[in-house]
């Protein structure tokens, strides 16, 4: 007997092909059958009469590393329908480091991708969706010299080619590049070259935050076309984007920029949110030179002798407060909780009594200890939707976090928890594409690209991730002041053959996995 069927649903496969009416049968975590499957007895049965059945969907771009740990419902991202997650990204993960480098105050801080994994069964923890994680080369870089603003010595560069190497080998998915935050914008282009040589052995994805994604994106995109090219390795565009006002508009350059590589052997894709606030840390708005040292040193170096150097540097995003209006404070590091939920004007005005925008920005940075955390209204809705309108996948580059609202202490973004739905959202009311091309989006294009073979696709043998979800009603409800709020539409979720959420209610089953491009 079937542990479950899914029964009368309109099966959307994940391929693009148009959908049809059948039921689908779950025994040991597998499809076993879909069809008319009336005589077919389960333990379970899930009415899907009038709802679409897909594959889980997936995240292809969050940063889980370690916030399931923290509430193992992953309920931001199970109420979506999101059954995977690529995590790992923007050159952070939580491993690797050689041994003499692990950070003691960072309990989580681990040698490598396989002690990460056996540090997680030990303790005992679980998960409610599949991670499938990525080597962060900031992380790799910092593990093996530092954050130190120089080129690698040759014996640095063995070092780091052997930690990526061993993780690779024990299943990690790729190396992910955050070349707009330290490490990772000390990073030569030639070292870039050289670790992506590895990934192309093990044929790896290389998503990457680019060194730009505003006024000089056309030469970040060269940069990255020119690590595939030079090492063969297939490359990845993270969150595509165009965030700065002067750049808006440029959206169907950037693409056919990206359709040029391709053209050229260049193996390369992109995700992007379909949101037009990004978020980070606010030191991002600090000259490079003072990042040496990561954030806590920003704040040291506001203190000293070149501070004016900083704050002119932070003048050109924050010359007027229009401009000042566009960044709302959504983290303070537990040390100025006022000014979450404000924006900049607002602290600036309100709090610090001035209207030198960059210098309230400084304050606050040297307040928070570099930690203060911003959401930033600088995209164009037009350049968004049309680069949804291409053959991109979805990434929410958030996180999996509780559905409870006493159990967050910030104010997350909201793609955290709705960005999968809010791509069907406005694909149905903005008719970026039919049902099932959104589908597939989400689906088998996400695992596509990371290179997952076993699940994106509803077939007979295939993991039974599995999404049935309601394709009129299927929205977020989470807003940039009020985001702990779970999407809707979302009727029944199973991640490797349990059902984790049943008639639009999680249950207590955590049955995700870490997913390994290479099994020991």
């Amino acid at each position: 007997m079937d542990e479950v069927i899914i029964r009368g649903g309109l099966v959307v496969d994940g391929t693009g092909l148009p959908g049809y009416l059948a039921d689908v049968a779950i025994h040991q975590g597998k499809i076993t059958a879909i069809g008319d499957l009336k005589g077919r007895n389960a333990e379970k049965i899930l009415d899907a009469q009038g709802l679409v059945v897909a594959p889980g969907f997936f995240d292809a771009h969050a940063h889980s590393d370690t916030s399931f740990l923290q509430d193992s419902s992953s309920a931001s991202k199970i109420y979506q329908g999101i059954t995977t997650e690529v995590s790992g990204q923007c050159g952070a993960s939580p491993f690797p480091s050689l041994p003499e480098r692990l950070d003691a105050e960072e309990p989580w801080h681990c040698a490598s991708f396989a002690d990460f994994i056996r540090k997680f069964e030990e303790s005992d923890y679980a998960m409610a969706v599949n991670q499938a994680l990525l080597v962060g080369h900031g992380r790799l870089r910092a593990g093996v010299m530092g954050l130190e603003d120089r080129p690698a010595t040759l014996d640095e560069m063995e070092k780091m080619k052997a930690l990526l190497r061993r993780d690779l080998e024990d299943g990690a998915w790729g190396l992910s590049l955050g070349l707009e935050y330290a490490p990772g914008f000390f990073a030569p282009q030639e070292e870039l070259q050289e670790l992506a040589q590895i990934v192309r052995e093990y044929d790896g994805l290389i998503p990457c935050h680019m060194r730009s994604e505003g006024l000089k994106i056309e030469e970040a995109l060269d940069e990255l076309m020119n690590i595939g090219k030079a090492s063969g390795a297939r490359v990845h565009v993270s969150h595509l984007k165009i965030d700065h006002y002067k750049a808006h508009g440029q959206a169907k350059a950037v693409w056919e920029k990206i359709e040029g590589a391709r053209r050229k052997g260049v193996c390369i894709s992109a995700d992007l949110y379909p949101f037009t606030a990004s978020c980070t840390g606010l030191t991002i708005r600090c000259p490079r030179w003072s990042q040496e040292g990561g954030d806590v040193a920003v704040a040291r170096f506001l203190q000293g002798e070149r501070r004016q150097e900083i704050v002119e540097h932070i003048r050109g995003h924050y010359f007027n407060a229009q401009r000042a209006e566009t960044c709302l404070f959504n983290d303070d590091g537990g040390y100025w909780p006022e000014i979450v939920g404000k924006t900049l004007r607002y602290v600036a005005e309100e709090y610090l009594h001035t209207t030198d925008y960059a210098e309230a920005a400084a304050q606050v940075i040297i307040r928070t200890r570099g930690e203060a955390n911003c959401i930033f209204f600088v995209m164009d809705e037009g350049d968004m939707l049309y680069f949804l309108s291409q053959d991109v996948g979805i990434g929410s580059d958030g996180w999996a976090l509780s559905g409870d609202p006493k159990k967050i202490s910030n104010k997350p973004h909201p793609r955290s928890y709705g960005a999968v739905a809010e791509f069907f959202r406005l694909a149905r009311e903005r008719r970026l594409c039919s049902l099932e091309e959104a589908v597939r989006r989400v689906t088998s294009k996400a695992a596509d690209m990371i290179g997952i073979r076993d699940r994106g696709r509803l077939q007979v043998g295939l993991a039974a991730d599995i999404t049935v979800f309601d394709p009129e009603t299927i929205a977020p409800q989470s807003t940039y002041l009020e985001p702990v709020q779970l999407a809707k539409g979302v009727q029944h979720v199973l991640v490797n053959g349990s059902v984790a959420l049943e008639n639009g209610v999680q249950t207590d089953l955590r049955c995700g996995r870490f997913l390994r491009k290479r099994e020991r």
